[in-house]
């Protein structure tokens, strides 16, 4: 979010400032020489949101310009409450409105210190400017800026803030709680979930390729299990063995704990039921054949679309090798 430096005449106070609060600022900024922060303002009127004793800085030591973030007051996104707490939870009213803090700044008719409470979608970096950047000119009398208040009556003021952001931690420690529960009990469904699942892949796989690799893998990633069956139907144009199959995918999959590689008697479709095939929660294929065929079996299923090898199609690796 980029600053602009604008005229410092073009800005309206909200709210009246703490007399030792300037004080005290003003000593850190004179020693530091840098505007940490921006003055945030709505774009439409200059009314500040936030920096309002950043603003009496100023003017007092006669800048003319200032650094600020021109916000979307009109933005539902951009809130406006009396507690810190209204950031997260809006319980009845906040008892404060955009308009009003508009018409107060408009009109003259300052808020007491700290009455409000702006919460903006982004958040407030520092921009560390060097007030040699800003336009300088002659001091203001600011006190009629400043609130005729007491160190004690700032004092309670400062508690009660300090306690609105205690109320704030204790918020965002019940929400990390709550989405942590969450977290965890979608990693425990996860998990249960893959202990539960074991899927069974079967075809031809003649001969294996790339495209046949990548789908297994990506699919074994999904389950605690996966079996690859390799069918001993065989295509017209054969080149390899159902053993050599086997012993190539198991060589590919040594390493993954989570694949097995078995062997299917006969033709998988002709089967009237899964008595001689290992035990799976859910057969997935490329094949409509083989999935029509496990439905009509109530075999719970799912299309995996088909690999296409990458380079060569299994047909034309097969046309491939015996060619060559």
């Amino acid at each position: 979010m980029e600053y602009s430096i604008v005229p410092i005449d073009t800005l309206l106070p909200l709210e009246l400032v703490f007399p030792t609060h300037l004080k005290n600022l003003e000593e850190l900024i004179d020693n530091d020489g840098f505007m940490l922060k921006a003055i945030i303002i709505d774009k439409k009127t200059g009314t500040i949101l936030d920096g309002s004793h950043r603003y009496v800085y100023l003017l007092k030591k006669g800048y003319k310009t200032a650094p600020v973030y021109y916000v979307d007051y009109d933005d539902e996104d951009v809130r406006v409450g009396t507690h810190l707490a209204q950031r997260f939870l809006i319980e009845g009213d906040t008892n404060i409105s955009k308009a009003e803090c508009r018409n107060r700044a408009i009109s003259g008719d300052l808020f007491s210190p700290r009455t409000t409470r702006h919460f903006f979608p982004f958040r407030k970096i520092d921009i560390s400017l060097p007030l040699t950047a800003l336009e300088k000119g002659e001091s203001i009398d600011v006190s009629s800026l400043i609130s005729d208040v007491t160190i004690a009556e700032e004092l309670t003021h400062n508690k009660k803030y300090v306690s609105e952001i205690g109320e704030e931690i204790e918020i965002i420690i019940q929400y990390l709680s709550e989405v942590t529960q969450t977290r965890q009990y979608l990693i425990d469904q996860i998990s249960n979930m893959q202990i539960e699942r074991v899927a069974f892949f079967p075809g031809k796989f003649h001969p294996p390729h790339l495209g046949h690799l990548k789908t297994l893998l990506d699919i074994s990633d999904r389950y605690s299990k996966l079996i690859i069956g390799v069918s001993e139907h065989r295509p017209s144009n054969v080149v390899t063995t159902v053993e050599n199959i086997i012993s190539i995918l198991e060589t590919l999959f040594r390493t993954n704990d989570n694949i097995e590689v078995v062997r299917i008697t006969g033709t998988l479709v002709d089967k009237k039921d899964v008595d001689d095939l290992p035990k799976f929660d859910v057969l997935l294929s490329g094949n409509e054949d083989v999935l029509s065929w496990a439905s009509k079996l109530n075999i719970a299923n799912e299309l995996v679309p088909r690999s296409d090898g990458y380079l060569f199609s299994g047909t034309e690796v097969r046309d491939e090798l015996r060619n060559s």
